[in-house]
């Protein structure tokens, strides 16, 4: 027998269904059994009282004396006070102990059951034997004095997955007696919200600086998480496996008077960037375009430089760099994407050429520098010239070395004495021919 403080409440079914007044939504909720009263215990959750159901009733109330021995629960990853254990709801006769939750379809949830053996006329195990019955699935089987014994807390705990209805149906059905119970939660399993790939956000806050974004466009924190909220303005962002990419920037007329940080080429998802009718300088980052990237529009702009290569890629659909200051050699695959059936506008930079409609590029001259052709024949012109300084040198020093006193050389030296000694003999030998015309004799040379 239970003592006289001890109150019982036959029920032949207890069905919980949550009135109009039910105070909590559909992500998680807790109610302890058999109380008349709505409490929050010490760690601020709020424990609704059965009235909430349309006939909910006290069950069982434990005797105060008898239940000190229970002591605050820690049991991950809740914790459970002990009042929790102090009332419970139960039936006899025929029928199951019912509770209808309202749940939103679309998620999990995790139930958790609390139990206790508060019925002092239950001292043994298999005295009171009971089935839980989660939307129609017997998912475990409870002999709370087999399991812990009397005066002691007990709690099971269940995933409920793939609802196709809004209403989770606890059911606790008698196997042995009659079921239990003194607490029930259920909490929604709500997914970890997703982040931006973590190098692509650290390239969009490249860019808020680069560009000098101003703060009345809010771009703080993950520019798209979280998903509930809106991405940063002139940002759009699409789910990517399990982390969120940037596909589009539209920053178009936001008076921006920065630069194109190069950090933008590491937004490979980007589909479409619009940086027109600002006031940005500086150059188009070399590896613009070599991804994902369709249509690009820098028009009205202050930019410099040359158009790099990379914007030549096939994937463009568009590209718009009119009113700018750009110059040097347009790429020809860029010019080919207004060929193909694409748009391209490269009108008002005076520096640009080398494609039809422009001027051409001067010989040797590309991208506002030497194109490699004219780098080569610098090359080649100054191994000529040093070829002939080396030669002209080697000469001079060959001539110091044998002749440093400025002579005529050796084989004209010998040339000019042999005719010196022809000389000689010839003016002998007309002197002695007068020595013998004066003497009257005249010799005879045979």
């Amino acid at each position: 027998m239970l003592p006289a403080t001890t109150v019982f409440t036959l029920l032949l079914s207890l069905l919980f269904t949550p009135s109009s007044s039910f105070p909590f939504d559909t992500t998680s909720y807790h109610i302890d059994c058999g109380s008349t009263t709505t409490t929050t215990d010490k760690f601020n959750t709020t424990w609704l009282s059965d009235r909430y159901a349309s006939a909910g009733s006290n069950g069982i109330v434990s005797e105060p004396l008898l239940f000190q021995s229970f002591h605050e629960k820690t049991l991950r990853p809740n914790y459970f006070p002990a009042k929790l254990y102090e009332s419970a709801v139960t039936l006899t006769g025929k029928g199951s102990l019912v509770y209808s939750l309202p749940v939103d379809a679309k998620l999990d949830y995790l139930v958790w059951l609390h139990f206790a053996e508060i019925d002092v006329s239950v001292d043994g195990k298999g005295k009171r034997v009971f089935d839980v019955v989660i939307n129609e699935e017997n998912v475990t089987r409870v002999d709370i004095f087999k399991e812990v014994g009397g005066f002691a807390a007990f709690s099971y705990h269940y995933v409920a997955k793939n609802l196709s209805v809004d209403t989770l149906v606890v059911k606790l059905v008698p196997v042995v007696g009659s079921p239990l119970i003194c607490g029930l939660e259920n909490y929604a399993i709500v997914p970890a919200d997703v982040m931006t790939v973590p190098e692509q956000a650290s390239a969009m806050q490249e860019l808020k600086v680069s560009l000098r974004v101003p703060e009345r466009m809010g771009w703080n924190g993950d520019p798209c998480a979280p998903t509930s909220w809106d991405a940063w303005e002139g940002v759009t962002c699409h789910r990517d496996g399990i982390a969120l990419v940037i596909t589009q920037i539209d920053l178009g007329s936001q008076g921006l008077k920065g630069y194109i940080s190069d950090k933008v080429v590491l937004l490979t998802n980007l589909v479409s960037l619009n940086l027109s009718s600002n006031s940005l300088g500086g150059t188009i980052p070399a590896g613009l375009g070599q991804h994902s990237l369709k249509k690009v529009d820098l028009s009205n702009n202050q930019i410099t430089g040359s158009i790099p290569d990379s914007l030549s890629s096939s994937n463009l659909q568009l590209v718009i760099l009119n009113g700018n200051k750009l110059e040097g050699q347009v790429p020809e695959e860029l010019y080919s994407i207004g060929v193909h059936g694409g748009a391209i506008d490269l009108s008002g930079n005076k520096g640009l050429c080398g494609v039809p409609s422009l001027p051409d590029c001067p010989l040797f001259w590309k991208n506002g520098g030497l194109s490699d052709g004219g780098k080569i024949a610098i090359g080649i012109s100054c191994g000529v010239v040093f070829l002939l300084a080396a030669v002209i040198t080697f000469i001079c020093i060959r001539r110091r070395r044998n002749d440093y006193d400025f002579g005529l050389p050796q084989e004209l030296m010998s040339l000019a004495a042999k005719r010196n000694k022809y000389q000689r003999q010839k003016s002998l030998m007309a002197l002695e021919m007068e020595s013998q015309h004066a003497k009257g004799f005249i010799p005879s040379y045979n």
